[in-house]
């Protein structure tokens, strides 16, 4: 993207002219940054009430869209829950093919049974999109982990103990692995299971690009749980080897349940495992050794579920950003901090900024006539740019659901 025209000091320029050459006044006494955080405030006041063509960004979904996995990166700098769109990098795309912005509570209603349907789900300020898809992706079954072939994984000899079969916390299927640390295990940095015996299958196709996925689950999330590891492979001397230190969604592990993504083409190579006869598989936390607290030796709900590859289709995401001012390197931020840095913007945007700019500074100055006039004058702008320029976010939608009718359809099958 090439940088924008109107740097903070034109933009300073413009407005110190609209305030009658007074800008040096809003820097009173010791504070200097009254200015610059007047404008930034402006900035970010405009942002929220117009949805600007310039701010738009599109970036590659992470990771690709899948029909197996609900989970997506969603980027850090969306603004609000303004989605436009998500389209295929390739290929024709359909003429009813767009998706519907739904509520998260929805969103598990129907994930299910229908598809085309996105949202995004909030968590103490963590955000993620969830998006249900029909593409035809392709998969396989690792392991739907509910028997006990998975046995202990470690590197001293010194086994983790009780693995067994849990029938009432599982996430997919019937039930999944379960185990506990050995409290003897003072030196061994990881903790997890292995199966020497999974039903062999052909990993060569999702090698280049394609994904795994496993639920595991954490008695605690802390510093002393640095990564999770996936070794594949003919046994355990000839695998592939791919780690993470984050959930699906890029966010930090937490205490229970997490959905874990490892990228296949960020693996290691050990040996010479046999792409088309895979029948090994490890899944293992590194944990900290440095002090007893940290090593989880009392832990006893280690578990995992659910072990399966999917290679999914490239989608580009399109949304409102909030990150409106781009540096020399064309770094994106939500305040400016230098004098060089421009607003990601078009030149007919510029405008209702510059008169939001004025309307707050004739506020500081004490000039009640001013600060008026520009606040009429940005509403008209701000009225003319949106007739031009209509938001292109998609609209979070509900169905109608006739509880009545299900009532008396259940009373009638009754008798």
């Amino acid at each position: 993207m090439p940088l924008g025209t109107y740097n903070y000091t034109l933009l300073k320029r413009n407005l110190n002219g609209m305030i009658h050459n007074r800008i040096d006044n809003l820097n009173t006494g010791s504070d200097t940054n009254v200015e610059r955080d007047l404008i930034n405030r402006a900035v970010r006041d405009a942002l929220t009430d117009i949805e600007f063509r310039g701010n738009i960004r599109e970036v590659t979904l992470t990771p690709s869209l899948m029909d197996e996995n609900f989970e997506y990166v969603l980027p850090s700098d969306v603004k609000a829950d303004n989605i436009i769109d998500l389209r295929p990098q390739s290929g024709e795309r359909e003429e009813f093919s767009e998706f519907n912005l739904v509520s998260p509570t929805e969103f598990d209603r129907r994930k299910n049974r229908e598809k085309n349907i996105a949202t995004i789900l909030n968590n103490d300020l963590t955000r993620s999109l969830r998006v249900a898809s029909d593409i035809d992706n392709i998969s396989t079954q690792v392991s739907t982990m509910e028997d006990t072939n998975w046995r202990t994984f470690d590197t001293d000899a010194v086994n983790d103990s009780d693995v067994k079969v849990d029938n009432d916390d599982f996430i997919e299927g019937n039930g999944s692995i379960r185990f506990q640390t050995d409290t003897t295990d003072t030196t061994d940095s990881t903790v997890g299971v292995q199966n020497t015996s999974i039903s062999a299958f052909d990993l060569s196709s999702y090698l280049a690009r394609g994904s795994a996925f496993v639920d595991a689950k954490l008695t605690v999330a802390d510093t002393g749980i640095h990564q999770i590891s996936l070794r594949l492979g003919s046994d355990s001397n000839n695998y592939y080897q791919v780690s993470d230190s984050n959930q699906n969604d890029c966010s930090a592990f937490q205490a229970g349940w997490n959905k874990i993504r490892f990228d296949l083409q960020n693996k290691t190579t050990v040996g010479t495992p046999a792409d088309t006869a895979i029948d090994y598989a490890a899944l293992f936390w590194s944990r900290d050794t440095t002090t007893t607290a940290l090593l989880h030796l009392n832990d006893t709900d280690w578990g995992f579920d659910n072990l399966k590859l999917a290679r999914g289709k490239y989608y580009k995401l399109s949304y409102y950003t909030r990150k409106i001012w781009q540096d020399t390197t064309l770094a994106l931020s939500e305040n400016s901090s230098t004098d060089s840095e421009a607003l990601m913007l078009q030149n007919d945007e510029i405008k209702p900024v510059l008169l939001k700019m004025a309307e707050y500074a004739s506020q500081n100055l004490r000039d009640p006539q001013d600060e008026q006039k520009f606040a009429n004058d940005f509403k008209i702008a701000k009225m003319e740019y949106l007739m031009k320029n209509p938001s292109q976010a998609g609209i979070t939608t509900s169905s109608y659901y006739n509880f009545r009718d299900q009532e008396e359809d259940l009373s009638d099958s009754d008798t």
